[in-house]
């Protein structure tokens, strides 16, 4: 039997226009819409509150812990623990100790490192797929 491994990463882009304007705000829930943060049951927009607070912790060079958040912003214990997980997991922020911060120390260069990480794991597959071709005896079109 083949064991499944639980993922370390897990990559979700979704391809969402621009906001027309540049807006600071419109820009943020963007780019959690994009990464995949905001859920349509999360309409009271907990996402975004979290990773506004991931943004200004990393501006002023400082870790967050859960336990502020959830002071910060009223929010339940399990909640937010849901949310850092999911940051985590999408590779946009680590976690140190019982700290959190973001994964470098700017959004771009986050970005850079997650895209980093989608190429490797594609490399990764795209092996173990051309290893399965050879052993399947699978042919390319022509």
């Amino acid at each position: 039997m083949v064991e499944i491994e639980e993922p370390t990463r897990e990559f979700v882009i979704r391809d969402i226009r621009k906001p027309v304007k540049k807006d600071l705000k419109a820009d943020i829930e963007w780019f959690c819409k994009c990464m995949g943060f905001m859920e349509p049951r999360d309409k009271e927009r907990t996402a975004i509150a979290i990773f506004r607070e991931i943004l200004k912790s990393a501006k002023s060079g400082e870790r967050l812990t859960s336990k502020y958040l959830i002071d910060e912003l009223k929010l339940s214990r399990g909640i937010v623990v849901y949310y850092l997980n999911k940051f985590i997991k999408a590779g946009v922020m680590r976690r140190v100790g019982n700290e959190y911060e973001l994964r470098v120390s700017n959004l771009e260069e986050t970005i850079d490192e997650i895209e980093k990480d989608i190429s490797r794991v594609i490399s990764d597959i795209k092996g173990v797929a051309l290893e399965i071709d050879e052993r399947m005896k699978l042919m390319k079109r022509i």
